[in-house]
Parts: structure tokens; sequence; C-alpha cells
């Protein structure tokens, strides 16, 4: 809702006090998760430029070139709020948001991915948050056809009273058909097309930008209803118009409705726009200009469109049995003019309105400084157990369960399935790129700034492990109040973390999302969420690179640890388990280790020399190689004299996850090159364990019985559900 201090603006800029439905389109673009303003101020930290970004932050999708005149597109979003209240819904609708962003570029999509967290689903409103939440974005993403390619869950407490919901949507534009999300020109019609314009989802973004109520049926008013059979309509209609280049600018109806999609529309051309809301075709009868200038029904775009293509346009919609109105025109006057059959029912100016807000002040508090300390830890008397254990765990075992709902292979561009390190898509002209998301939000919450760093580092790695470069980040920052100074002290320690990264790979910002007020007030006590920078990262594959995948494709070959080992388990899965909490400093991000690793091994991809490779991450070195036995005939046997090195034991060598390590198969005719690629590269590298024929894992002190491990891996987060 408006402060008092806003309104107070308002009405001195107006010279009078704005009436009611310019006091909703103010609230709408005003809200924080339209108008960014507790976070925009901190974007400079960001690398948003690069030779091949074509078009970055500010529009529905962050284009970059990559090569042959091929462009392509990324947006991020959140939809967490609304998913929180009506998971089916709130899901269902942030996907086919997301959808609309990049579609409104002149994309056609082509994957998608979704990031997701809950509180434990051993708790039955967190299953059946899940539940519903990946039903929702199932039924949605299968039905409009577009294949989902990845993502990541994880669970923790902090997201019991407010589950995340972060969604990607990938696409593809050659450079002439790229649309932009401005209004330039006086004269130009403003037609809208899709589905009608209802009730639902109105203020649904200044839900969004506060804490929960109490009053689930009162939040629920707010979240919109999604169709994807009327997406599927927009979608296909929408790629006529742009191949016919009918479309001279062009914005989804999302979050604020009319008042955001025109706004903004106005805002980034230089000019105003008027609409006569009595035009608008509505699927409810009796609402009122208020209502329908702020409604976030779905499925809706706003095409700008010169007089002399107008009549070619209309045939389009009506050949397509597409709703569709000419509800205005762009003006030259700066001003967003709402009438209703010839009377006006607001003016505002542009100015005002799009980014007019008085900047609220915010504090960064402090922090607390964590220790270093690893006092808390024991060697195992069991490792087959922790082992085990690790496997089981929720935030590490299989989400079969959840990616099985998910059609992969719809449009017959996905070359690697979900379940590897990354997604893989075909794009024109054989262009193959890897796509990938991680946060660590037990790091983050240790250290914002080094656990936001090292998230993306491990984004990085797990495109790297498969054989691509990375060449460009999208993001979901999710977060608490910004009113509140330790939680704002989170969001800009986290953003320090994600700029820096960008600048030390030199990877490019080119879109994102902005998420606060990620907290719930239950009986007088506030819970907020883990801090939840959810990085997504794109990489290239050289021409003709088959992708590496992380199952062992062969005995009698040598499994190398790539990266030094650290007492690093401050932070840890391991660590979570054993104390039920975390604590302490977690891994450092170490940018020069990470830089020097990342070049080793893509040369030593590029040069053919590694059969299967897996980023170390989540549960350390033991994880990463059960993960490699997982799904493979062969097994191994470690070399246990090299595993402790600097983390001076065997369990914290095993449980330990220092950052920029990766595990290489290697055959033995090829390890002479490999290793001298390690040492050009100053990477340590040490010969971990010997492939065997045999489906085993020789850990040389104990064996970890690889049935009960696929067991643990493949049954501990399904067992949960349904």
């Amino acid at each position: 809702m408006l402060t008092h201090e806003e309104i107070e603006h308002a009405t001195k800029v107006l010279g009078r006090r704005p009436n009611d439905t310019e006091l909703a389109m103010l609230d709408v673009l005003w809200s924080e998760h339209c108008s960014y303003k507790s976070s925009k101020r901190w974007f400079h930290l960001f690398k948003t430029d690069g030779e091949n970004v074509y078009l970055g932050i500010g529009e529905g999708a962050g284009l970059v070139d990559i090569g042959d005149g091929i462009l392509v597109g990324v947006a991020m979003e959140s939809h967490n709020h609304p998913s929180q209240v009506d998971p089916y819904n709130g899901a269902a609708t942030g996907v086919g948001g997301i959808i609309r962003d990049v579609i409104s570029q002149g994309c056609r999509a082509v994957g998608l991915m979704n990031c997701l967290r809950f509180g434990h689903p051993s708790k039955p409103k967190n299953a059946y948050l899940l539940e519903r939440v990946v039903r929702g974005i199932s039924d949605y993403g299968n039905s409009v056809g577009i294949p989902m390619v990845g993502g990541e869950i994880e669970f923790d407490d902090s997201y019991e009273g407010n589950c995340l919901v972060n969604v990607v949507c990938i696409g593809v534009v050659r450079p002439d058909k790229v649309v932009r999300s401005s209004a330039r020109t006086p004269g130009h019609h403003l037609v809208i097309f899709g589905s009608t314009t209802g009730r639902d989802g109105i203020a649904g973004v200044s839900f969004a930008s506060e804490t929960f109520s109490d009053d689930e049926e009162e939040d629920r008013s707010a979240i919109q209803i999604g169709d994807p059979l009327a997406k599927k309509v927009v979608v296909d209609t929408l790629a006529q118009l742009v191949e016919e280049d009918l479309v001279d600018g062009l914005q989804d109806l999302g979050g604020g409705g009319l008042t955001s999609c025109a706004g903004e529309l106005a805002a980034s051309g230089g000019t105003g726009v008027e609409i006569d809301v009595a035009k608008v075709p509505l699927r409810e009868r009796d609402m009122t200009p208020r209502e329908i200038i702020v409604s976030e029904s779905q499925e809706r775009m706003l095409a700008v469109v010169a007089p002399e293509k107008l009549e070619r346009v209309l045939e389009i919609l009506i050949e397509n049995d597409t709703p569709h109105a000419v509800i205005g025109s762009v003006t030259d006057d700066g001003y967003f003019t709402v009438k209703e059959n010839g009377d006006i029912e607001a003016r505002l100016p542009i100015s005002l309105l799009v980014g007019g807000f008085p900047v609220p002040e915010r504090t960064e508090g402090s922090l607390p400084v964590q220790p270093h300390t690893m006092d808390w830890y024991e060697e195992p008397d069991d490792y087959v157990e922790e082992i085990l254990r690790l496997l089981g765990s929720v935030n590490i075992a299989s989400r079969e369960w959840v990616y099985s709902q998910y059609d992969q292979h719809v449009q017959s561009n996905t070359i690697v399935d979900i379940g590897e390190n990354a997604g893989v898509l075909e794009f024109p002209l054989n262009k193959r790129l890897a796509f990938a998301s991680h946060c660590n939000s037990f790091w983050t919450l240790l250290d914002p700034q080094q656990g936001t760093a090292n998230s993306a580092a491990e984004t990085l790695r797990n495109l790297v492990a498969m054989g691509a470069r990375p060449i460009l980040i999208a993001d979901c920052l999710n977060f608490g109040n910004p009113e509140r100074p330790d939680s704002y002290a989170q969001f800009v320690e986290a953003v320090r973390g994600l700029g820096r990264f960008s600048h030390d790979f030199d990877i490019p910002i080119v879109g994102g999302n902005v998420s606060l007020y990620n907290e719930s007030e239950v009986e007088g006590k506030v819970r907020r969420i883990n801090p939840t920078p959810q990085v997504m990262m794109a990489g290239i594959f050289e021409a003709g690179f088959a992708p590496v995948r992380r199952t062992l494709c062969t005995p009698w070959a040598n499994v190398f640890l790539i990266g030094e080992t650290l007492d690093e388990l401050n932070g840890s899965e391991y660590q979570r388990l054993k104390l039920g909490r975390v604590q302490g400093f977690p891994p450092a991000y170490r940018p020069v280790a990470e830089k020097n690793a990342m070049e080793a091994v893509l040369n030593a991809h590029r040069a053919r020399l590694i059969r299967s490779c897996n980023n170390v991450g989540r549960g350390g070195l033991a994880v990463a190689l059960m993960k490699m036995v997982i799904g493979s005939d062969y097994g191994f046997r470690l070399n246990t004299t090299t595993v402790p090195g600097k983390a001076g034991t065997l369990g914290r060598a095993l449980f330990s996850e220092t950052s920029a390590r990766y595990l290489a198969e290697v055959s033995e005719s090829n390890q002479k090159q490999f290793l001298e690629i390690m040492a050009r590269h100053n990477v340590p590298v040490c010969e971990l364990a010997l492939t065997v024929a045999d489906h085993i894992a020789d850990f040389g002190e104990f064996r970890v019985p690889v049935d009960r491990a696929e067991e643990e891996f493949r049954t501990s987060l399904s067992r949960y559900l349904e």
C-alpha cells in the first residue's frame, strides 16, 4: 500500500489529491515488485555490458548474441507469495508470466526452468505445497508446448511460511525480428489481445510487496488464474505478427496490468498513452475503471501498431480467434490518460507514474561475523552411514519425482535431460547451450557476499563440467523485508557478491528480478527466509562438442580430483545434518583458483581428454563420487593416500564443500596430456581413484553398498510425496 509520504508526494506533484483510480495505479507501479525502489540503487555493482550483449537489463528479456545471427533470450522471475497461498495457480501463472516476458521481445520460447524452496517435506503442508507447485508448473508448461530443461530445489524450515517459486524462460530470435518494449511514435494504436480481462490478480504486485496477511482469502483474491491453452494461441498469434513485422512495440500484461504495461511502454519511448477502458474486452460485467486498469488477468499482450499496419494485425487476430480490441493510442503529451466512454477517469504524468516515487531511506545494518572454528567436528564412527545419510538428504537426493512430471522433449531440441549437471538445448545451426541454476542458502545465511559469489561459482562449475563456457547470468534475488536493517544488509551484501563474481569472470548479468518481503509473521514472531539469490547461468559449447555427462564411462581409467580440498565443513550439508543447523564461516569464494580450474577443465574438454566429469558441490567429495557411480555400470577404488590433503583427515576431506573443484575421469592414454594442461594452468590435481568393471564404491577403508546408496538417493524425497 502507498505510504503517507508517497501520497503526499503525488499530491504535491499533481497539485491535487489523486483520485481512487490514480491511487491504485500509483500503488501498483510504486510497489517494490514493479519499482525496485529498495534495490535498483545497487545494480551498478553488476557487470551488465559485453560485446555479445544485444539487449540487457530493463526489457522483458535479456538477449545475447551467440553468433551467426542468432540471439538467445533469457528472463527470470519470482511468483513466491501467490504460490504460498494458491500453489497450483501461483506456480502456473508464474510460468505463464515468464513466457510472456520472453516472447514480448519477439523470441520463440524454447525452454523453461524452475528453482523452488520449501520447508521440509515431512510436514504435510510443505509436501502439499511442493506437489501442487510442481503440478501447476508441469500442467502449464506441458500444455503450452515448451520443454522443461532444468532447475533446483532446496528445503529448509525458513521457507515454511513463504515458499519460493522462481521461473526461467529461454528463447531464440533473429536480430531483425527483435521487438522492443517501447511506444516511440505518437499516433500509433494500442491493441490488446489474448484473454479477456477479469477481477483476478487485482493488486497482485502490491500483495507481492508486503509481508503475508493473516487473511488467506484476502490474499487469494490477488492471485491470477492461468490458461495455458489461451497462452498457446497467444504464442502462435504473436509469432505470426512478429514474422510479418507488424508490431512496433510490445509488452506483456503481467504485474500491474495495463498500468504497468502501457506506462512502461510510454516511459521507454518518451511518449504518453491514452486508453479507453470501455473498449477493453471483459469477462466480468460491471468492472470499474480502477479494476480494469490494474487487473493482472493472464495471457494478455499489448501491441503498439502503426496505422498502416492495423488492418493486417486485426485480420490475423480474427483469423486466430483471439479476443482483441484497439483500446487507445500513443500520445505526445507525456501523460497516462484513462478514459471511460470519453470521460477522464485518471490522468498522471508518466514521469510521476513510472519511477517518480520518493526514494525511501533504507538502512544497511550490520551482520554477525562468523567464526572459522571447526570445534564442532568429530571424525565419524561409521563413514558408510554418514555417506548414505547425505545421499538421503532431501537437499541432495534425486529430484526424479519432480522432473518426471515435466515434458523435456516436446520441441525435440533437448540434448541432455534434467538430472545431469546442466540441461542442454540445441539452437539453430547446431549451436548447443547448457543451462544451470544454483543457490546454497545455507552459505548465504552465514555470509551473504561469500555465499552468493560461491553459489554463482558452483553454477559455473556445473556448466564447465559438461564442457560449456559461461556466457550470461540471470538472477532472482529473494530476501526479506528491506525495511529491517539486518534483512537489507543481507540483500546488499548478496548483490555485492554477485556483482563481484560477474566482474571477476567477465560474465554479464542480462536479466533478473528482485523479490522482497519474503517473510511471514506467526504469533507475533517474524520468520524470514534464508537469503536466496538464485543464479541462472548459460554456457555455450564449441561446435561439434558432445556434452560430457557425470556417470563413469569405462573401467581402468583414473578419476582425478582437480583443485585442492580445504578444511571447510561450516555451512555444509554434513554440518546441517549433524547439528540440525549451520554455523561458522562457509566455504570461501576463491576467484583465482576457480578461474584457473575453469580454464584448465575447458581446455581438457576441448582436447577431448575427459570421459566423465562432475562438479564437487553440496555433500563434498563423497557425494560427488557416489553420483558418478549411481546410474553407471562401473565403480571405483579410492586411493586413500591422496584424499586428506589440506583437509587433514579422511572425513574432513570427504565432506568438505571447498570450491573450485571437479572430478574428471581420464583414460590412461590421455593422462599425460591432461596433467600437462592442469600444470599449465597452475591447478592442483591428484589421482583420486581408479575406475573398475564392478559396480562398487570402494573408499579403501570401507565400501558403500551401491544398491543401498541408489535406494537412498532415489527414494528419500519421493517417500514424502503423494
